[in-house]
This record gives C-alpha cells, structure tokens and sequence, in this order.
C-alpha cells in the first residue's frame, strides 16, 4: 500500500476534506508516505491548534469551495458534497479506496442498512476465535490506515463499509456481504435508489472470480459480476438461538445474520462446533436489542441503533413479551406506510410516539381511525424519552417489555444513537429509583 500511495501522492496537491478521526489518519498516513507537493485541510468545523500551525486550514461555510483548488481530495465519510463527484476537476477519493485496492484479495467488506456492525463483528470473532490472523476496521470506528502496520501475509481484514464509504468507490472487496438494503440516509441521497447505487458498489467492481454473499431480494441474479450465493436462515447449523446455551443474539433477523456468517466462516474451514462455540462468547454491540434490565417487573430494551421500519418490526418480533414500543426521532421523510399498517395489528399493548417523526405517525394512526379502522394497540403521543418512560413505570404492564426502538435518526434530538440509547437507560434507572 505505502509504494500505491508514494506513486499516487507525488508531487499533487492534497486536500484533506473532513477532520475528523478519519480525517487523522489519513494525514497521519500521508505524512509518513511524503513526496507531495502541499497537503491541506477543509472542515466546516474549526481545526485544532496543532494541526493547523503545521498545515493551511479552510474552515467555514464555505469549506467545499476549495476542492477544484487540489489535485486530489480524500474526503472523509460523514462530508456530504455539494454537487456530483463528476463536477469537480479534482480526484475524490478516500483512504478506504486506497486500502481495498491494496488489500482487495484479503478483504471481506460488509455492508447492508441494517445488521452490518452485528455481522461484522460476529464474523471478526467466529474467525478470531478460531486462529485465524484477522483484524477488524471500517465504519464499526477504526479507520482502515490504523491497521495497516498489523497486517502481515496471511492476514484477513474485516471491514465494516457505510453507504458513505462505498458512495464513490471504484474497487470491490474480493469477498464481499450485502445483507439488505431498506429505506434510509434520505436527507443526504433524495431518493432509495440513489442510496441503494451507493451500497451496490460494494459488489458492482468484484471479478467474476470474487464472491458475494446476499439474499435474492436484494440482488437479482445476473446483476453482481461475481460469484454469487444467496443466503438465508436454513443455511445455518442451528435452527433457533435457543439451541446454543449462552447465546446473547436474539430475533430471526439476527439468525439470518448469523447465516451469512457461517458460510463465508465455512470457507475458512470452521467447523459447526467451532462456530457454535465462537457464537456462546460473542457478546452483542450495545444499542441493538440490548437488555437495560427488569424494574418493577418490566423488562426495558435498548434498540436505539433502529431507523428503519424494518429495523423496529424485526425488534417488536425478537421479543416474546414486547409490550410497549417507543417510536420517533428526526423527521426524514421515511415512509411509514409498512410499520403503520404493522403496528395496527401487532402484539403491542401500547406504541408510543415521540418527537418530530412520532408526531407524524401518531397523525398517521388517527387518519386511519376516521376512516374506521382501529389499532389493536393503544396509541398515545408523548413529548420524549423521558416521558415515554415516566408513563411506561405508572401505566407499562408487568411481565411485559419496553422497546426503544425509534425507527428515526436521532440527530436533533441527540449527537448519536449511541447517546439516544444512553439516555434511555439512565432515564429508566433514574425513574425506578
């Protein structure tokens, strides 16, 4: 990769669009590699003190007008660009292309709306469980340069990819998984099938001897130029979790997963006890389905990673005693047609609806109430998280379960899912003290 970059990097100018951790690594990389001409840096955000005594900084509203000024700009994931990559003069590109392109035969990328950082780190543990000389980076938090003074020649890189990171990219992995593609990243790509051409390219630059792994829902045959194997949950060694003692995963979501799992670890030679052994000690990332605990004799989880509508059906499913459901968060235009329709006939005592989007589907279930029909659930509309869960400790059926689970980004109301969920649990802890 180093001799890639020294030929790539010589003598242009450079432009590093984004600073955060990304954005570091990619000009701590360079940096290393040297023989360009000048290296930037473009961030709508203020750059910290060190980095900009040592490199010219453009910061402001106006950051993504200097693009045309560079040979090339790596540009980090979470920077949304003004117009089409095809309208700049420059080469945009990212240190996840130039990775993928240097270590495309030993990369396994993952990719799909929902379930990749489950997948990902699931198969990141079946096969370090199992000997092999595997590391793990990508969107799950570490970007792909941090590893690559571990990589020897053996070595297999699982790599989690966002929609963002395969927006541009011009190289597939030789193993690749795209688990599913639903309706999501709206305010950024307009439209699903934009979106959906943005997760495609994990698999639309593999060779006709490199592998893919999906379901035939999402890739018809003849679309991947590759080798292609539908996946689905009869493929795996275990018909339930229940089977495994130990096992923390839930929901037939999660099963199927497992299945992808499981053949591409079949490849590598694992047998079904090794992977069921790996599967007891695998212990779930937080904010999916994770259990809060039981207060007052009402189990509370946190499945604050949801916003799609089918995200939140899988969770009302994995549930047995699923009871209330909290719904909501930044309004991006989803639509809700299918989990509405879902709701009105489920399980559910009570579904709860929260903030700007909440407030839009609770509107959706009075619209069908004037036209006679009745949800089998209570519907009621509260202002938050706090509330919600203020009214599931006076009113929350016992022996029953509480499901975060927003089908909404939280951005507006929080900086992340990661501290929506947080939130969450302290408010449940605070409530049932």
């Amino acid at each position: 990769m180093i001799s890639r970059l020294e030929k790539y990097i010589k003598d242009k100018r450079i432009l590093i669009l984004g600073f955060g951790r990304e954005g570091r690594s990619t000009l701590d990389m360079l940096t290393k590699v040297g023989g360009y001409r000048c290296i930037e840096i473009s961030d709508k955000n203020p750059v910290d003190s060190e980095a900009s005594r040592n490199f010219k900084t453009i910061c402001g509203e106006s950051y993504l007008d200097v693009l045309d000024d560079y040979d090339i700009v790596f540009k980090s994931p979470g920077v949304v660009l003004g117009k089409p990559a095809s309208d700049y003069k420059c080469e945009i590109t990212c240190q996840t292309e130039i990775f993928i392109q240097s270590y495309k035969d030993r990369v396994i990328g993952i990719t799909g709306t929902k379930g990749k950082s489950t997948t990902s780190s699931l198969l990141y543990h079946e096969l370090k469980s199992a000997g092999i000389d595997v590391l793990f980076a990508g969107n799950i938090g570490i970007p792909v340069f941090d590893v690559y003074d571990q990589i020897k020649d053996e070595t297999i890189i699982v790599i989690e990819l966002s929609c963002h990171q395969l927006e541009y990219a011009m190289t597939s992995p030789k193993r690749a998984i795209l688990l599913n593609i639903y309706e999501d990243h709206l305010d950024h790509y307009k439209t699903r099938e934009k979106y959906a051409e943005a997760k495609r390219n994990i698999f639309l630059h593999q060779r006709s001897t490199d592998r893919l792994w999906t379901t035939a829902d999402t890739v018809k045959e003849g679309e991947a130029p590759s080798l292609v194997t539908y996946v689905d949950k009869d493929m795996l060694c275990i018909k339930s979790f229940k089977e495994v003692e130990g096992v923390k995963l839930r929901g037939d979501h999660n099963l199927l997963n497992a299945a992808f799992v499981y053949d591409v670890c079949k490849e590598f030679g694992l047998s079904d006890e090794q992977f069921k052994e790996a599967l007891q000690s695998f212990r779930p990332l937080p904010h999916r389905l994770e259990p809060i605990g039981n207060f007052s004799g009402i189990d509370y989880y946190d499945d604050s990673i949801s916003t799609t509508v089918q995200s939140t059906i899988n969770a009302v499913e994995s549930i047995e005693n699923a009871s209330v459901l909290l719904i909501g968060g930044m309004e991006r235009n989803i639509v809700y047609d299918e989990l509405v329709e879902y709701l009105m006939d489920s399980k559910l005592d009570t579904v709860i609806c929260m903030y700007e989007s909440g407030e839009r589907i609770f509107n959706m279930f009075e619209s069908l109430k004037k036209e006679g029909k009745i949800s089998k659930s209570q519907i009621i509309k509260l202002k938050d998280i706090k509330e919600s869960v203020e009214w599931v400790k006076k009113n929350g059926k016992r022996g029953g379960a509480c499901i975060l689970s927003p089908a909404a980004a939280s951005y507006g109301y929080f900086k992340n899912f990661e501290e929506r969920g947080d939130f969450f649990a302290k408010v449940v802890a605070d409530f049932v003290k």
